[in-house]
């Protein structure tokens, strides 16, 4: 049996037209998704002290998620405030980030050994803890927008890596990609939103569309294709297949609000 372990972020994700809060944050979508997919996952991150904090890991925990390595901290909650346009595209207005930084210790250390991946992402603060979390097992990355200069320094420790870059042409995306692999990234993918994805991989170029949606939401989406990606490539599926079975389960993530659910109609508290 696979398994995975999700370090960095979690947040409230908050929607002001609606006034309802969902879990949410790169890497705790990656493993709730994980796990739906069958896989055994665990999540590492920081736990704030507020009702928040409270309704995020309560959230993960039954979605079967093991958060008995997180950091509980005295202090708010993370916080993304999130605005949905007609299309179902998300904007993210407002951000408010954790205070306190993730901390290897042995426990950790000990249970990272043997993971099939850890996940992680520019929104997680692990850049220094990358190249040790490689030692451990292959690393995957969600580097979004970020740009080039940000992405060089941390792509050595890097074996899957996935940007966003939905208003790039092919040319532009492929550019990236080789430029991925020439820093020693194994799997490369652009997601290009509506366009669909671009990967390079050691079985070559590959190009997806975006399987049909009935879009209500974007949120989670991006984290859902790279999590269904990366478990079929793990798993001895072949590039083109990983690609098509990503792009199908980030349709069905797009069919709802929040990236996995559990929302809930409460005042902010931070």
């Amino acid at each position: 049996m696979l398994r995975m372990c999700a370090i960095g972020d979690n947040v409230v994700d908050w929607y002001p037209q609606e006034r309802i809060a969902f879990p949410g944050g790169s890497a705790a979508n990656s493993s709730v998704f994980a796990r739906r997919m069958g896989i055994e996952a665990s999540y590492i991150g920081i736990f704030g002290n507020d009702v928040h904090a409270e309704h995020i890991s309560g959230s993960l925990t039954h979605e079967g998620v093991d958060i008995s390595l997180a950091q509980w901290c005295d202090e708010p909650s993370s916080r993304t405030d999130v605005l949905i346009d007609d299309a179902g595209d998300r904007t993210f207005t407002a951000y408010v980030p954790p205070q306190s930084r993730i901390v290897l210790d042995d426990a950790k250390r000990r249970h990272l050994v043997g993971a099939s991946w850890i996940h992680s992402g520019h929104s997680s603060a692990t850049e220094d803890l990358l190249a040790e979390l490689s030692e451990f097992a292959p690393v995957s990355f969600d580097f979004s927008s970020k740009d080039v200069e940000y992405a060089e320094a941390i792509l050595a420790h890097v074996r899957f890596a996935t940007f966003s870059r939905d208003e790039a042409s092919i040319d532009e995306a492929r550019e990236l990609l080789d430029f991925a692999v020439s820093c020693g990234v194994t799997y490369a993918v652009v997601t290009r939103g509506a366009k669909g994805a671009i990967a390079v991989t050691p079985e070559g170029s590959f190009a997806q569309t975006a399987a049909p949606a009935e879009v209500i939401d974007t949120i989670g989406a991006g984290d859902a294709f790279q999590t269904c990606f990366i478990a079929n490539v793990i798993d001895g599926n072949g590039t083109q297949d990983s690609l098509r079975k990503a792009s199908e389960f980030a349709a069905r993530v797009c069919g709802h609000r929040g990236a996995f659910g559990h929302g809930q109609h409460i005042e902010l508290a931070i």
